[in-house]
């Protein structure tokens, strides 16, 4: 269930974004590719072998904003490529997040990337446990790199809790 969408379109919609070069050439030792993620029990391809590119970040700003209570969310990209051949390739991170990365606060877990084409929709497969294998408990995992920045705005109870503090504390003046 698709709970927040954001988009360039229409003109300007509810987002905007700038793209930066990293690197001209970067190579990833291993890949998956469209038409390379296929349903169980055939999932298992090894992935699509090395690739090279270029590493671009993009940098998005959300211009409407949403709330997020605490929970688990899956991050979804999508990038429409508008030319002949074009691809895109999402490069993942160190698992375990290494410096100067952020890691996990204690007791959360580090979940791994998930992919999906058109060939394996609405289902989604794990791109380390089953797509790129051999096995699940043996498989290398990947981390699809991101960072979330944004105002903390406090819930209506935060300001309800501090109302009631403040009452309290012009009684507790009041009293002689």
């Amino acid at each position: 269930m698709e709970s927040v969408d954001r988009d360039t379109a229409p003109s300007p919609g509810n987002l905007i974004f700038s793209t930066k070069v990293l690197a001209n050439t970067f190579s990833a030792l291993n890949s998956v590719l469209p038409g390379g993620i296929h349903p169980i029990p055939n999932q298992t391809t090894g992935g699509n072998g090395s690739t090279t590119g270029e590493e671009v970040e993009f940098d998005v700003t959300f211009t409407t904003p949403f709330s997020l209570p605490p929970d688990h969310y899956f991050f979804v990209p999508q990038v429409e490529i508008t030319t002949a051949g074009g691809e895109f390739l999402w490069l993942s991170a160190p698992r375990p997040i290494v410096p100067p990365g952020t890691p996990f606060p204690a007791g959360s877990t580090d979940l791994q990337s998930w992919t999906r084409d058109t060939f394996l929709d609405p289902d989604w497969l794990r791109v380390g446990a089953d797509i790129v294998g051999p096995t699940p408990a043996t498989a290398p995992t990947f981390n699809a790199t991101f960072s979330l920045t944004g105002n903390s705005i406090p819930e209506p109870a935060t300001w309800l809790l501090l109302g009631l503090g403040m009452v309290s504390l012009v009684g507790w003046q009041a009293v002689p």
